[in-house]
């Protein structure tokens, strides 16, 4: 009774919900039509306002159209009435004073007549404006009243379909309450036998569960000691073995299923436990060993230390010694003394040699310190050794600055004598010289001799002026010529008359240089005044030409910007013909800017000559160049656009045709794979094993035999696109199959593929738009990963689509472009996620590559054709990877849409650069 209390109270309060569901349901439908009329009454009332805006616009307009007549109509009369006031003036000029006084009366009340007749005119326009306007402004209003009551009337028509589906909506509720009372009944005996069912696991569930807590507890008791044996050491392994066979005796038989495992468990830890205390206990072992080792290795490394630090001794010892006799041999070289030339130069030898061995000895110490120091301080005593060492160096540098103190004294001596030697050997060529040129010998220079001491010496002659200023400077008057001691003024005075000569020499050609290059620039300013006329004409004549070429230019940008406009709305054909005029006249464009580019610079160069002229016409040179520049990058752009162009409807028509080819390849594939073929045995199946050909009216049969229906226009029309670009027809070919497809004779003949064309028709492409696994099987739980795939990737589609039952998804077996790998990849999830999207048979230049005749020529170092600028297509032919590794260069050989050329590019390289994105 409790139960059916509850019931019943739950019945109530899901009623009561139910009601405060559909409640609020009406609630939220009465305020979504509520907003429907406020959002129509603001739409009436922005469309009226909007119509009020239009009048006054209109009203606008009319004022300023009407204000804009009479200001020309004033403007026009302008000129007449000046006239005919300068006539009158004439007039008034010839005639007498009454006359001309009569006349202007007579002329005003004209005009005074004149200006009513226009008032008049003007008010009788102003009436008739008004009258349309007020006439227009009755039919909006009549037309607004008309749009009201139609809006009334379809309000009235929502409210009486609203009335019927609330109707309808009671209908259903109180039909759904029926079923929901009877489901509630269905639901409460289920529910009586699933609680009659549940105590009876219970019970079940309770036996179990004190089984297993007893399995539970034996098998924490096995694990427990395991635990603690895993970690045994040679001191308690002996006890935790005997502990491990106790609890394995007393428990092992009430672990349950888990028995066979724990036993398992139990020997390998513990076979583990006893292999790592024995790594342990020859651990400790070798330790000792290394240990005793390396005691020996400490004794060894101190007796060396001692042996090394006695050997350092003795030559610091020697070393010293050395030093000392260095010492003693030079200290007769001492301050001053009266020692004999070679006296000196017989001590300073054996000083030298004394104190080189001394120095020899001192760096053996210092040596033998960097070469054995690591070996004297490797012992135990190693505070000793350094100690011993620190020692020894002072002596060392002892030693050795005495060494060098008894070399320095050796040095200074036999320099001191070496000067002497010099200066007296310099004296002896000086005065054997001036004998030279004394030719009588009285021990004078007289003039002559001094006029052949400059030829001889310096083969110069002495002019006349210069040799009387070196006589009066140098000979005295109680001698007969420069003497012996005067002999070195001599020299400089000679050389100072050199310098003079030279400097005349420089005069003249300074002189020379200043004459030729005022005759130079009379002879350019004739030339300016000859052809500043010539430059000045050349520059206004390419000035003309920029203004023609600009007027050319805007007209090329309005009609790329409507060809841009207009792309999407017109045919392929007339998107060709249009980007390919706007081309033409780009290049026309172009080439003229060209030869104006080529005559600025000509002029600049020419103008660059004359200086005189640079500053008149360098500024419009520079205004020019700048306008060339601009047009320049203004026809690029048009350039750009108008290519852009001729790509989107080249992409275009390949799209349609490549979307025409995919369905009829696809049925073709469908049909075979359903009988169980082969893609490969798809030609023979259709031409019957007869003959390399087959035609388009074969393939037709097939496809209805298999209950596949197709046009067979369609057909013909794929056959003959796989025609016209097949490799092996030149252009002319292709042209002319196109002209020939057009007749009877000739649409039979373009249905016929042979075996090699008839394969690539019905070849088809998956490319990756979301990264996905490539397996080795249909069935994906029984797969194995071969590798990722990643976005942006091809696939050539060998089989499939296929079904994969396991989880509902259809799989295509295939070739990667990336690296050849075949497998198998999901079309698409079970989610609705899709992976690979038909495409890939074309592919976008990204950014320029250079096509090759050589698929190895990835440089086009020797094979280069030309080079693929952004934004073209290329259809592929082939495709191969320049290595197997997973470095190795991705390339295709592709078709450009654009003029036909065949050759291979580069899709990425080895460092990650893309080139070729598929389409």
């Amino acid at each position: 009774a409790r139960r059916r209390e509850e019931e019943k109270e739950s019945r109530k309060r899901e009623e009561e919900k139910e009601k405060e569901r559909k409640k609020r349901e009406d609630e939220k439908e009465l305020r979504k039509r509520e907003e429907e009329k406020e959002r129509k009454k603001q739409e009436d009332r922005r469309e009226e306002e909007r119509r009020k805006r239009e009048e006054d616009d209109r009203r606008r307009q009319d004022d300023d159209r009407r204000r804009r007549d009479e200001d020309d109509r004033r403007r026009r009369d302008e000129p007449r009435r000046r006239e005919d006031d300068r006539r009158k003036r004439d007039d008034d000029r010839k005639q007498p004073d009454e006359e001309r006084e009569r006349r202007l009366e007579e002329e005003r009340k004209k005009r005074e007549q004149e200006k009513k007749e226009k008032e008049e005119e003007m008010r009788r326009k102003e009436e008739e404006l008004q009258r349309k306007r007020d006439e227009k402004r009755r039919r909006e209003e009549q037309e607004r009243q008309q749009l009201e009551e139609k809006r009334r009337e379809e309000r009235a028509e929502e409210r009486k379909k609203e009335e019927e589906l609330r109707k309808l909506q009671e209908e259903k509720r109180k039909e759904d309450e029926e079923k929901n009372r009877a489901l509630e009944e269905e639901a409460m005996k289920r529910k009586a036998e699933e609680e009659q069912k549940r105590a009876e696991e219970e019970m079940l569930a309770k036996d179990e569960e004190t089984k297993a807590l007893r399995q539970q507890q034996a098998t924490l008791s096995v694990l427990r000691v395991l635990q603690k044996l895993s970690s045994a050491n040679p001191e308690n392994f002996d006890s935790l073995q005997q502990e491990l066979e106790a609890v394995l005796k007393s428990e092992l038989a009430d672990t349950g299923a888990q028995q066979e495992i724990l036993k398992a468990e139990a020997d390998r830890v513990l076979e583990y436990a006893r292999q790592y205390v024995e790594q342990i206990r020859d651990q400790n072992k070798k330790w000792e060993e290394l240990q005793q080792q390396q005691m020996e290795q400490a004794a060894e490394a101190q007796r060396l230390a001692k042996v090394l630090l006695e050997e350092l001794e003795e030559l610091v010892t020697v070393a010293e010694a050395a030093a000392e006799s260095a010492h003693y041999t030079a200290a007769p070289l001492a301050g001053e003394h009266d020692l004999e030339n070679n006296e000196v130069l017989k001590i300073a030898r054996e000083v030298e040699q004394a104190g080189k061995t001394a120095m020899t000895a001192c760096s053996t110490c210092a040596d033998f310190i960097v070469t054995k120091g690591a070996s004297i301080e490797a012992g135990d005593q190693k505070a000793e050794s350094r100690s011993a060492i620190r020692a020894v160096q002072p002596r060392i540098q002892a030693a050795t600055r005495q060494a060098s103190e008894a070399l320095q004294r050796a040095k200074l001596n036999k320099d001191k004598i070496a000067k002497k030697f010099l200066a007296s050997k310099l004296a002896e060529r000086r005065t054997a010289l001036f004998n030279k040129y004394d030719a009588d010998g009285d021990g004078y220079l007289s003039r002559k001799e001094i006029v052949n001491y400059a030829k001889g010496e310096f083969s110069f002659d002495v002019p006349e002026e210069n040799l009387d200023r070196i006589c009066r400077q140098l000979i005295r008057p109680e001698c007969p010529g420069i003497h012996m001691s005067l002999f070195r003024l001599l020299k400089c005075a000679v050389g100072i008359a050199r310098d003079e000569e030279k400097g005349k020499d420089k005069r003249q050609k300074r002189e020379e240089q200043e004459k030729r290059e005022k005759e130079e620039q009379e002879a350019r300013r004739t030339l300016v005044t000859s052809r500043q006329g010539e430059f000045v004409e050349q520059v206004e004549t390419m000035g003309v030409t920029l203004t023609e070429l600009e007027d050319r230019i805007q007209k090329a940008e309005e009609e790329v910007q409507k060809l841009a406009n207009e792309a999407s709305e017109i045919t392929v054909e007339d998107l060709k013909t249009k980007a390919s005029t706007i081309d033409d006249a780009v290049q026309g464009a172009s080439a003229e800017l060209s030869e104006v580019k080529e005559t600025i610079q000509t002029v600049s160069s020419d103008v660059a000559l004359l200086p005189d002229l640079q500053e008149q016409l360098k500024p419009k040179l520079s205004a020019l160049s700048s306008r060339v520049e601009s047009f320049g990058t203004r026809l690029r752009k048009v350039g750009n656009l108008a290519t852009q162009g001729q790509q989107l409807a080249l992409q275009k028509e390949f799209t349609d045709n490549e979307s025409l080819r995919i369905e009829v390849a696809g049925k073709l594939r469908s049909c075979i794979e359903a009988n169980g073929g082969k893609m490969d045995d798809l030609f023979d199946v259709i031409s019957d094993n007869d003959g390399d050909t087959v035609t388009a009216a074969q393939v037709h049969a097939y496809l209805q035999q298999q209950q596949c229906e197709i046009e067979l226009e369609k057909v013909q029309q794929i056959f003959a696109l796989i025609r016209r670009s097949s490799p092996e027809k030149t252009g002319g070919e292709a042209e002319a199959g196109e002209a020939k497809a057009e007749t009877a004779a000739g649409k039979a003949e373009a249905a016929v593929l042979c075996k090699e064309d008839f394969l690539k028709l019905i070849r088809i492409f998956f490319k990756v738009v979301k990264d996905i696994v490539l397996s080795d099987n249909l069935l994906i739980e029984e797969s194995g990963q071969i590798r990722r795939m990643d976005v942006g990737e091809v696939l050539e589609v060998f089989e499939g689509p296929k079904l994969d039952s396991s989880v509902g998804v259809y799989r295509v077996r295939g070739r990667t472009l990336q690296d050849g790998a075949i497998g198998w990849v999901t079309v698409a999830g079970n989610q609705g996620i899709t992976f690979l999207f038909p495409g890939g048979n074309a592919f976008k230049v990204l950014r320029p590559v250079v096509l090759t005749d050589d698929p190895k020529d990835l440089h086009g170092e020797t094979s280069a054709l030309r080079v693929a600028v952004e934004g073209e297509i290329l259809e592929v032919l082939e495709w191969q990877r320049t290595s197997r590794s997973a470095l190795g260069v991705t390339r295709i050989k592709g078709r450009s849409l654009g003029d036909g050329t065949e050759g291979w590019a580069t899709v990425s390289d080895s460092h990650g650069v893309v080139y070729l994105e598929a389409l």
